[in-house]
């Protein structure tokens, strides 16, 4: 048994490091199932039943029982999202994305202390993040949108019998929403000077709201866990601080004043299935389901002072996505692991909105690692998301502005590329 007293060291190092860690520098696909953990490397099969190390607190408090002695993980994941935009013969317009790579990072400490677990963690839990630049037609719906989150998330968990573990945490969650739009300045009621290029306008917001897990991890035999876990719904209420650059007189004494500009953004509850079965000394099997309320997410709505409007016109619908990996030890101080998963379409049958480019997903993750000795080892994890064409079809604006044109047109080529470089620590 490690000494109890190293925990509040451990605690008040993480708090530290969160401070550092709430820039918003995140972006990723539409879900950022990957936290830097060794699960990262099957594509998170299994992931709400396996305790690989510390980082299984984001997908299931309750597997933290499977860790011993006090255990830290830290993580640094480069990632970049590549499409190419594509538009309708209606409206032709094509784009790609000029952000460049971004580096989300992770910290957790946990430790083990007889029939309870407990630790605290510190990661991005959703993401999205794209520059189509300021030259493309569709400039005026979008030009740069993105969603940053960062969790500060303690947790614990209680070996109920030798088989039964329940686990439970509360988060204090953070997040960034951003957009930038070309505006007309071209409309002919503003008034001199006329023939002006178009503008720019910027919304930037942050807000703080809580969120949670509860989770168990049942032992079916001495070779086979399962685990269940269940991620709350998250109800933000964001306000907005709007700049504005290079608009047309008349219209810059138009803009609202800060936090007039508001959006209503609920993230969406998740549910985990995960099994994994040790096949011999050497080898585990994983499998994953998975579903994920993005209907909710769909109603999100942009308010100003007496008008009201749907993020994203046409909705979204509910995903359900399955995992499926393997890990093997190969020697005694290195071991390997693949997987694969898939991921419905949250985009209904009338398309999506030109700053949501989602569509079907399949994840293919590889991941390497190196034990030095019993106290510590490097990790490396690369994942890949391909996605299917994104259709867009956008006829109606949340904003208010003048000139706004219909974008229909497909997102293609939709890559996510993720690299996880961690180490956990075992004191």
């Amino acid at each position: 048994m490690r000494p109890q007293g190293k925990l509040p060291l451990l605690t008040a190092s993480i708090g530290l490091a969160s401070i550092g860690l709430a820039s918003p520098c995140w972006g990723a696909g539409p879900w950022l199932a990957e936290t830097g953990g060794a699960d990262m490397g099957m594509a998170g099969a299994g992931r709400a039943a396996m305790a690989l190390d510390a980082a299984s607190l984001a997908a299931n408090p309750a597997a933290l029982a499977g860790l011993a002695g006090t255990t830290i993980t830290a993580a640094a994941m480069p990632l970049r999202l590549d499409y190419e935009f594509l538009g309708s013969h209606d409206t032709p317009a094509t784009a790609t994305n000029q952000e460049g790579a971004s580096v989300v990072p992770a910290l957790f400490a946990v430790h083990q202390a007889d029939r309870l677990a407990y630790g605290i963690g510190v990661y991005s839990y959703f993401g999205l993040a794209f520059d189509s630049g300021n030259q493309w037609a569709g400039r005026r719906v979008i030009e740069k949108a993105g969603i940053a989150t960062l969790n500060i998330a303690p947790g614990v968990a209680w070996e109920a019998t030798d088989q039964l573990t329940l686990g439970v945490s509360v988060a204090a969650q953070l997040m960034e929403p951003t957009a930038r739009v070309a505006v007309a300045n071209d409309a002919t009621f503003y008034g001199p000077p006329v023939g002006l290029p178009d503008g720019q306008l910027e919304l930037n917001g942050q807000s703080w709201a809580v969120g949670g897990q509860l989770g168990l991890t049942c032992a079916l035999t001495e070779r086979s866990m399962i685990g269940i876990a269940w991620t709350a719904p998250v109800d933000h209420t964001v306000p907005f601080d709007v700049s504005a650059k290079d608009l047309h007189p008349a219209l810059a004494t138009l803009l609202p004043p800060d936090n007039a500009v508001k959006v209503d953004i609920t993230l969406p509850q998740q549910l985990l299935l995960g099994f994994a079965h040790q096949a011999n000394d050497d080898t585990t099997l994983a499998l994953g389901l998975s579903w994920q309320d993005w209907s909710v997410f769909g109603k999100s709505k942009l308010k100003l002072p007496g008008y009201t409007s749907p993020l994203i016109a046409g909705g979204l619908q509910d995903t359900w996505g399955a995992a499926i990996g393997v890990r093997r030890a190969v020697g005694d101080d290195w071991a390997a692991s693949t997987g694969v998963s898939y991921e419905s379409n949250p985009a209904t049958a009338g398309g999506t909105a030109a700053y949501f480019p989602v569509a079907e997903q399949w994840r293919i993750a590889a991941g390497a690692e190196h034990s030095f000795n019993e106290a510590w080892r490097l990790r490396a994890e690369l994942s890949v998301v391909l996605q299917g064409n994104a259709d867009v079809v956008q006829l109606t604006h949340p904003l208010p502005l003048p000139g706004i044109p219909s974008l229909t047109g497909t997102y293609e080529d939709t890559r996510v590329y993720m690299l996880a470089i961690a180490a956990d620590f075992t004191l």
